[in-house]
């Protein structure tokens, strides 16, 4: 077994077995919870006829995923990625293995994306699933293609948030508080500024990605600048892989002092 995968297996396991990965996946039951009223409402007859199970699908990703729940997710477990084996104090134990420290934060960042993505990717699954059966037969697979679009924009903002939120991670004493800091400041309030500073978030690029009209947006759909999707593709993918170099390139170099 090589040592990369050997420190994502170790790394997987214990995601999966941790109390964080529990309390993340009954937020990610919320949006479903969410789906079934919603369908529930429009079965009825309770809920308006212009609303759609497509179109209570599509507000739930936008709105529910990509704008909050990916950001929670994202934030709590790559800022932990780090953190939890300093106050743990197992860190130590990590480096004393015969394996680079680089090996050892890629294999614990590609754990985080398996643990996210079991978590996230069939829970916006279901969302539509459920949503879908309150829309006329045939309706659900003529939408199939834009579900995996939403899957694949899940999928890049699952890798570019966890590599940022990686990296504050690994350099800071606090990174919960700074990663929050971050997202509220930056991934959301720059969001509402118009013109070109709101490019400079994730979440911008993640949005140009989004196969949804602006109505279905929210308020933050008005505010919006365009960008190609496929400059938006190679913005996440150039962020992600430079803030996974910074990741690493920091927990190799930085000196680690356990507290007492």
């Amino acid at each position: 077994m090589s040592p990369l995968n050997a420190v994502f297996r170790l790394s997987l396991a214990v995601l999966v077995k941790s109390r964080r990965t529990l309390m993340i996946g009954v937020l990610c039951f919320l949006p479903v919870l969410g789906s079934a009223f919603g369908t529930a409402f429009m079965l009825s007859g309770i809920a308006q006829q212009e609303v759609t199970g497509f179109s209570l699908t599509s507000f739930i990703i936008v709105n529910g995923y990509v704008h909050v729940l990916l950001l929670v997710v994202t934030l709590f477990y790559g800022t932990a990625l780090v953190s939890d084996e300093l106050e743990d104090k197992t860190i130590t134990y990590l480096f004393i293995r015969p394996v680079s420290k680089s090996t050892i934060y890629l294999g614990k960042y590609l754990a985080y994306l398996v643990a996210a993505a079991m978590l996230l990717l069939p829970s916006a699954l279901l969302c539509f699933l459920i949503a879908m059966t309150a829309d006329p037969p045939g309706e659900s697979s003529r939408h199939l293609p834009i579900l995996f679009q939403d899957l694949a924009v899940l999928s890049i903002g699952i890798a570019a948030y966890g590599s940022l939120y990686a990296v504050i991670g690994a350099v800071t004493k606090r990174p919960v508080f700074v990663g929050l800091a971050f997202t509220f400041i930056w991934e959301t309030l720059v969001t509402f500024i118009p013109g070109y500073l709101s490019k400079l978030t994730i979440k911008h690029h993640l949005s140009a990605l989004l196969p949804h009209a602006v109505s279905q947006r929210g308020i933050i759909g008005l505010f919006e600048s365009p960008t190609s999707p496929s400059t938006a593709v190679i913005v996440l993918l150039l962020a992600t892989a430079g803030f996974l170099a910074l990741g690493a390139w920091a927990f190799t170099n930085r000196e680690y002092v356990l507290e007492q």
